[in-house]
């Protein structure tokens, strides 16, 4: 609530609110379960048709299966994602924390067997997969089936390889989250930690990336500084890109 949504704004309100200002929202529930055909189209009505979704990839697949032998429950996801048309941003692959470089030829095989039509990104999260032959041949199989390869600011990899790893994007369209830490902070209606140094790095990269991109995707966890929409809104000031707050909303931090 508070420097988000109007104290009078019940939760059914806050997708629409939410798309007064920004362009896209990382969905999370669909982690946890593919949504029903009418979820996913009463979602996609409550938006202007500027406004687009990214969709988790559920944790059946991703944690649970590990990507192997998941196909029917895939292209059921998929299905189900498709229903946004070009309201549909992209589909995350997030891995688990112990999804490791030597599982690279199960990367390899599922990224063969992705259905046609959505933008899909993948997020590892162990440093395994950033060096040697498994970073080569992780980039060879995203490249050739047009998948980006997630850059994300958190705990589980140095920032300077995922800057890295944007300004060489694998795909036409680029995937950055902005994750942090889990537990780092206990409010969320406030900007808590300073990361105006961390965001001109990626505003860097962001900018060095562009030419070879056709879409950039970026999304922010309460947990990297405190309060996402501010977040989100520091990027947009460190790339010159004109954002204004809707009217209901005060400025809503020291740090933007």
């Amino acid at each position: 609530m508070g420097p988000m949504y109007d104290a009078g704004t019940r939760p059914e309100g806050y997708l629409r609110d939410y798309a007064e200002e920004f362009a896209s929202v990382e969905v999370d529930s669909t982690f946890y379960g593919t949504p029903q055909p009418e979820r996913v189209l009463r979602w996609a009505a409550q938006v202007p048709d500027r406004f687009t979704f990214v969709l988790k990839l559920p944790r059946e697949i991703t944690h649970e299966r590990r990507l192997l032998a998941a196909r029917t429950e895939t292209e059921a996801f998929v299905a189900s994602a498709l229903l946004f048309g070009p309201k549909l941003e992209a589909i995350l692959i997030q891995m688990p924390p112990d999804f490791e470089a030597d599982e690279i030829e199960v990367v390899e095989a599922f990224v063969r067997t992705l259905p046609a039509g959505p933008r899909w990104a993948l997020e590892l999260r162990d440093a395994s997969w950033f060096h040697g032959d498994a970073r080569r041949r992780l980039r060879d199989a995203l490249g050739t089936h047009g998948v980006a390869l997630a850059a994300t600011d958190a705990p589980f990899v140095l920032r300077e390889t995922m800057l890295h790893e944007l300004r060489h994007p694998t795909a036409s369209h680029a995937y950055v989250r902005w994750t942090g830490a889990v537990d780092t902070f206990q409010r969320f209606d406030a900007l808590a930690a300073d990361r105006t140094a961390e965001i001109a790095q990626w505003a860097e990269a962001i900018r060095d990336a562009a030419p070879q991109l056709t879409r950039l995707a970026g999304y922010a966890n309460n947990q990297y500084a405190g309060f996402s929409p501010g977040t989100i809104r520091m990027v947009y000031a460190a790339l010159r890109v004109p954002h204004a707050l809707p009217h209901r909303i005060a400025q809503p931090s020291l740090f933007d």
